[in-house]
């Protein structure tokens, strides 16, 4: 195990953030890791003591991705000037995309075919994003903003398949068809489904910047 001196850790940092630009800018299957270790001005000998295999990266990115969202997803959670419905929509958001408009940043993580990487990723999703998902939707029943009878049930259900819908078609949303026939369909989903009290749930941010 590598010990966990600054040094190293500024050093595997680097290796990751380079990876993450090459995989945006290549492809993940035609980056190399010669070309990573290069651009992140070590020797390749030492992207394998930080690293086994190039697709250890890619876990490594998810991780790192969703743990800087779930903290900003728990503030928002924790935030008592929001409704609920706030919550929901900043948190979706959030958790699809970080930066409105930068789509090509998740094309690199195209893992729906390879069983590992997805089992990977939704046990890091499930695990973080569940419970605050399902908080949100509680309290917001709690203040008479949703109903259901089943907050829990309902809430992993919902998301399971908002999750899994989102996740198939990420790389396509470039346009403002593609938003007009995915995300307006999510938020009808959540309307009916949690039936809304207040006004609707709008996704509209996740618009394509023109």
């Amino acid at each position: 195990m590598v010990k966990q001196t600054k040094k190293s850790l500024k050093r595997r940092n680097t290796i990751l953030n380079e990876a993450e630009k090459l995989f945006i800018e290549e492809g993940f299957e035609k980056t190399t890791v010669k070309e990573i270790a290069a651009r992140a001005g070590v020797a390749k000998g030492t992207f394998y003591y930080y690293f086994d295999t190039k697709e250890d990266i890619i876990s490594s990115l998810l991780e790192k991705r969703y743990k800087k969202t779930e903290k900003k997803a728990r503030y928002i959670l924790e935030n008592k000037d929001m409704s609920s419905l706030e919550k929901l929509e900043k948190v979706i958001l959030r958790l699809i995309f970080s930066r409105r408009g930068n789509f090509k940043v998740y094309e690199f993580f195209k893992i729906d075919e390879n069983a590992k990487f997805m089992k990977e990723r939704n046990k890091e999703f499930w695990n973080k994003f569940m419970p605050i998902f399902t908080a949100i939707v509680k309290e917001g029943v709690e203040r008479g903003e949703f109903e259901t009878d089943f907050p829990e049930e309902v809430t992993e259900i919902l998301f399971m398949g908002i999750d899994n819908f989102l996740h198939r078609h990420y790389a396509k949303f470039t346009t403002e068809e593609m938003y007009i026939d995915k995300f307006a369909a999510v938020e009808e989903l959540l309307n009916r489904t949690l039936n809304v009290k207040q006004r609707k749930v709008d996704l509209s941010l996740m618009k394509p910047e023109k």
